[in-house]
């Protein structure tokens, strides 16, 4: 009997069980890979959460990717000031790691068009039909293969991570790519968040020295005002206080917020101040007026600025006052007005009673004159009689009018010349008289009585001399007018239709003191005198 061999069938039954386990295996291997990149993209994201420091996130991204994907090196590009791609973070295993921080990436410049639009740019080899520029680029950083993934936040292009090889060439495959995608996709929120918060920081400092500012602002005007007799406050469309400062009196600012002047006010002064304001409201312009108002039941005087206070696109939402109590400065204006009124009188009062002096000085040679019987004797007093009564005209302007600095001179010249035309003509209405007079000019008393003795003088001078009552019409004319020749600003005239003697313009002459006072007073007037003896007497004075 045959004994049977042992059979070797088992191993053909063991085959396809030894493949199934190594299959089992490699799956486990790639589960493995799986589970530890999900570890990394956790740790990542849970790096990213627990801190707002963009460049430890940024960091540990590089590194982490290094280590799992076994590469050369991990880097992260983003753009400079220039918008080109520089190499900002490495991971810390790289050789020479210092040597690559910074540097600039050809293949990001080559490739931009594909980046910015979220495609990856991937080389499991640099051969020589790549072009020139990305050859020399991975000689210089000795790269044998290279994956690029774009960082992109909302189709934004801000960067990108790129995996170098640099000991040999490799196959990127399609689960890598994907993963580092979602790294970068994670990457790309962090950095947006990250620009997102250095944004709000920076608006939150300037935020926060506006308001310092505003502070120190408001601190420096309320010291400025809080002893100063203004009222500042701010009032709505409807003409309601919305904000008041430096209240007419303490305590009473809750009082007034929210309340019109009509609920305020006396109607008549609440109407007098709302017509003001609503002229701004209406008009757009400011306005500045003096306004009176009772408080406390006194009586209180204001400077009131009132403004347009608008809203930031330029609409009109109320408006901005200003009140300066001007009580006391009001009092002492009308004081001072009083004072001014009473002085006034006063003065007047001094220039009535001189006027009457020198009529009684007039008078007593009058008197005097009516006991002399020599004609040339009674001719002196006669001219003296008329240059008193010439100063006594200038008194009673002063005395007549309302402002005692200026005097009617035109008024004065009309009664001086018929006063003279009536003591040296027989026959008055043979003289004509034509004045020419700026009435804009204005003399002082001590000018204007220097120019009335001047007048006397010349005027008596032409009727006694150069238009004797002989049947014949005679013309006096006076002139004056302001001009700008040299130092002399006034011009003053005096004319007569006959022409002068050439003993009548002798001034050493003893006969002659009325010529003689004329050159006396128009030296004490600093002025200088012309006199033209043809076709007609005429004296010219500039003074």
């Amino acid at each position: 009997m045959s004994v049977d061999q042992p059979s070797n069938s088992h191993l053909e039954v063991d085959s396809p069980n030894s493949t199934h386990i190594t299959a089992l295996e490699n799956e486990l291997v790639e589960l493995r890979r799986q589970v530890s990149r999900q570890t990394l993209l956790n740790q990542i994201v849970q790096a990213m959460r627990g801190t707002l420091v963009l460049e430890n996130i940024l960091q540990t991204t590089v590194d982490q990717l290094h280590e799992t994907l076994n590469v050369s090196r991990c880097l992260i590009f983003r753009p400079d000031d220039e918008s080109q791609m520089r190499a900002h973070h490495v991971s810390e295993a790289t050789a020479q790691r210092e040597s690559v921080l910074g540097v600039y990436c050809d293949f990001y410049r080559y490739h931009h068009q594909e980046l910015s639009q979220g495609q990856p740019v991937v080389f499991p080899q640099i051969t020589p039909n790549l072009p020139e520029v990305l050859i020399k680029a991975a000689q210089d950083c000795k790269i044998r293969a290279i994956l690029i993934v774009p960082l992109l936040h909302q189709n934004s292009y801000i960067g990108g991570i790129s995996l170098h090889q640099c000991d040999d060439s490799r196959e990127w495959n399609t689960e890598d790519i994907e993963f580092v995608q979602a790294i970068a996709d994670h990457c790309a929120i962090a950095i947006h968040q990250a620009q997102l918060y250095a944004k709000l920081q920076c608006e939150l400092r300037e935020r926060q020295q506006v308001e310092e500012a505003l502070r120190q602002s408001e601190t420096r005007f309320r010291t400025a005002l809080k002893h100063a007799p203004l009222v500042v406050f701010n009032q709505d469309h409807q003409l309601r206080y919305t904000w008041v400062y430096n209240s007419v009196s303490d305590g009473e600012v809750d009082t007034i917020l929210g309340k019109t002047d009509s609920e305020l006010l006396a109607p008549q002064e609440a109407q007098r101040l709302i017509s003001i304001k609503q002229r701004v409201l209406s008009s757009g312009v400011g306005m500045r007026d003096q306004v009176s108002l009772t408080i406390h039941g006194k009586q209180r005087y204001y400077d009131l600025t009132v403004e347009p206070l608008r809203s930031s696109i330029g609409d009109i939402e109320g408006i901005t006052c200003a009140a300066m109590d001007i009580s006391e400065r009001k009092h002492i204006e009308d004081q001072l007005k009083i004072s001014l009124q009473q002085k006034e009188v006063l003065f007047q009062e001094i220039h009535h009673r001189v006027k009457n002096n020198l009529q009684l000085v007039s008078s007593l040679l009058d008197l005097q004159s009516q006991q002399i019987d020599d004609p040339e004797i009674l001719a002196l007093f006669q001219a003296n009689q008329n240059r008193i009564k010439s100063m006594a005209l200038i008194h009673e302007e002063l005395y007549q009018v309302d402002h005692l600095e200026r005097i009617n001179f035109l008024n004065y010249i009309e009664n001086l010349t018929y006063h003279l035309i009536q003591t040296y003509t027989i026959h008055p209405e043979s003289i004509i008289v034509k004045l020419n007079v700026d009435q804009q000019i204005n003399f002082d008393l001590s000018t204007a009585i220097h120019c009335g003795l001047i007048l006397n003088e010349l005027i008596s001078n032409a009727l006694k001399h150069a238009l004797r009552n002989n049947g014949r019409q005679g013309h006096i004319w006076i002139e004056i007018h302001s001009h700008k020749t040299e130092s002399h600003t006034i011009k003053l005239i005096v004319g007569n239709t006959k022409p002068t003697k050439t003993e009548l313009i002798d001034f050493n002459s003893p006969k002659k003191l009325g010529l003689q006072l004329v050159y006396a007073l128009v030296a004490q007037l600093n002025g200088r005198l012309e006199i033209k003896k043809a076709p007609h007497t005429v004296f010219e004075i500039n003074f």
